[in-house]
């Protein structure tokens, strides 16, 4: 009967200490945003980026060779990005964008039939 005690005690003991390390633990870990408007914008993908729309997509050519495009210009809603890449599936850098007031240029250099994908990534 004794025994059964002890291992009853020495049972919830252990399971105290886990709990109370897994709490602390989970604590430590933990990270708080006040989600106001300092908390900024990011987003990468393929098409519609979180947080923002891309349209307008306009695409220049080579004018020597038709082939190959040179450059790709495009407008993000909302306009608030300060930092923005893209790139076209199929060619391998990103290329740094510059603001045109209302709309993004990029030049971004590479085959038209690699061309798969517009791929943007912005923050503001």
């Amino acid at each position: 009967m004794v025994n059964r005690k002890r291992k009853r005690r020495i049972v919830i003991v252990a399971l105290l200490a886990f709990v109370l390390g897994t709490t602390a633990f989970a604590y430590a870990a933990s990270l708080t945003f006040n989600g106001g408007a300092d908390a900024g914008r990011a987003g990468t993908g393929v098409g519609k980026i979180s947080g923002y729309d891309v349209n307008g997509i306009h695409y220049t050519l080579n004018s020597a060779d038709p082939a190959q495009i040179t450059g790709v210009q495009f407008a993000l809603t909302p306009d608030t990005a300060t930092t923005v890449r893209a790139k076209i599936t199929g060619m391998t850098t990103w290329a740094s964008c510059t603001d045109g007031g209302t709309s993004w240029s990029c030049p971004v250099a590479g085959d038209a039939l690699a061309a798969v994908a517009l791929q943007v990534a912005a923050a503001d």
